[in-house]
């Protein structure tokens, strides 16, 4: 939720025109759930800036070329980011070599919304429960062998969190995506996964055990399925964020103004009608709140990653 300060320097906030559509850099291909969020908030948010808000994606080096376009943009508010830890947090973290600081080339604008990972195991796995998974993952002989969906992605991380955290006898194997790994998961040559909950809503249930989500409180999406921290893992909480930035410097009265925009489109009926199907929540704190978020978020990820040594570039 908002805060109340931020609300009341919004409705003294005098509206700003913009002379020129608004870019919205999405630093993905068409055709997934980040992109599919990324078009609803543009066309929801137009009507607030009096302009219109065009949706680009500009995909390729896992979002870092998208994230470089806006950071070598003017700050003048026509040019934004849809950002996730791929291209800040997390891209730092795992020692990518970034053209820009993930943290003072942007300007934070908005937490836009969380999605938890969900943990999964083989049909096959003898355990009904987060507890019993624990378990035999710290009692087992030989590593049983967890999914990602690549080296340095986020479920790679967040296992690697839960390992350190609960002590458990596992051994990573990277996929390039969900999929492969859904179907070595179904035959019982993985154990275990973290994966997205889009990834879980649009798959076939019965190829994996659902266990738990990384929420804080249970996903509205996934009602039944306890988070870690029910099932014995204290305050283990993990989110696939998304927010909005733009570059560094942009005018306080111009973030606000966006900002502003943005908070009525995650409060839009149109942004509202998908927000299940896309699994996620809306978040909606402010810039201050966000980029507080990026520094705990990359503070969290570069301790995980430093023992694994991680080689990308």
């Amino acid at each position: 939720m908002l805060r109340r300060t931020f609300l009341l320097t919004l409705a003294a906030t005098p509206a700003l025109a913009f002379d020129k559509p608004i870019r919205l850099i999405v630093p993905f291909a068409p055709g997934g759930s980040q992109d599919v969020l990324g078009r609803l908030l543009a066309q929801a948010a137009a009507p607030s800036l009096g302009q219109q808000v065009v949706a680009e994606n500009r995909a390729g080096a896992g979002g870092v070329l998208g994230a470089e376009a806006v950071a070598r943009a003017a700050p003048d508010g026509s040019t934004l980011l849809l950002a996730t830890a791929g291209q800040l947090t997390i891209a730092q973290a795992i020692g990518r070599r970034l053209p820009y600081d993930p943290i003072g080339s942007f300007t934070p604008i908005l937490h836009l919304s969380d999605s938890p990972v969900a943990l999964l195991a083989a049909p096959d796995m003898p355990v009904n429960d987060i507890a019993g998974l624990l378990r035999l993952a710290r009692e087992a002989r030989e590593p049983l062998p967890y999914a990602s969906t690549g080296i340095g992605t986020n479920t790679h991380l967040i296992m690697e969190d839960l390992k350190a955290r609960a002590g458990l006898n596992v051994e990573h194997v990277p996929y390039r995506g969900a999929a492969a790994a859904f179907n070595d998961l179904a035959a019982g040559r993985i154990r275990l996964m973290f994966v997205s909950v889009p990834s879980v809503l649009t798959s076939n249930a019965a190829q994996f055990k659902v266990l738990g989500v990384t929420s804080r409180r249970r996903f509205p999406a996934l009602p039944d399925t306890p988070t870690l921290i029910e099932g014995g893992v204290p305050d283990f909480e993990a989110s696939i964020w998304t927010g909005l930035a733009g570059p560094a410097g942009m005018a306080p009265a111009v973030v606000a103004q966006i900002a502003e925009a943005f908070t009525a489109a995650l409060r839009s009926e149109l942004f509202q009608a998908r927000v299940d199907s896309l699994g996620v929540t809306v978040n909606g704190a402010d810039g201050a709140a966000f980029g507080a978020m990026l520094r705990d978020d990359l503070a969290r990820w570069t301790q995980v990653a430093r023992p694994l040594n991680i080689q990308l570039d």
